[in-house]
């Protein structure tokens, strides 16, 4: 769901999968008595101030060894899973075609929640109007 939310290559479905359980295994469940599966095992609160939106747009830092003249600083990509080691991040770059591991990026989550909210509102208009035309058709055949 999380790639057919951002618009993303099936290829990365096992980035997702790793996202998936990292955040599961921050996130608070019930059984637990409203601890994260980390804290239950670690007895320590895991950190979550580094979540980002997955498959958001990332610009990642060229370090000054890499420069050459005239040429970006940045390297456009996509968020695609976390480390285990904090603020550091997977990203799929663009360019490549190839996952790194980053720590120095720039997110624009702004971009991943409008095309988010956009699918949503193109999803919901479809369902709407099907609906709709339903309503119409029924209508029609209880006046004959």
């Amino acid at each position: 769901m999380m790639m057919h939310d951002q618009g993303l290559p099936l290829h990365l479905w096992v980035e997702a999968c790793n996202t998936t359980v990292y955040l599961q295994n921050r996130s608070l469940y019930r059984i637990f008595g409203m601890k994260t599966p980390k804290e239950a095992f670690s007895r320590k609160r895991p950190d979550v101030s580094h979540f980002r939106i997955f498959g958001s747009s990332v610009y990642c830092h060229v370090t000054k060894d890499a420069w050459k003249k005239l040429k970006p600083t940045t390297k456009l990509g996509i968020l695609v899973g976390y480390t285990d080691t904090p603020h550091n991040y997977r990203v799929y770059l663009l360019t490549s075609r190839r996952t790194v591991v980053h720590r120095d990026l720039k997110f624009d989550e702004l971009k991943a929640m409008r095309v988010s909210l956009e699918r949503e509102l193109r999803r919901n208009f479809w369902f709407l109007r099907r609906r709709s035309l339903r309503l119409m058709q029924s209508r029609c055949m209880q006046r004959f």
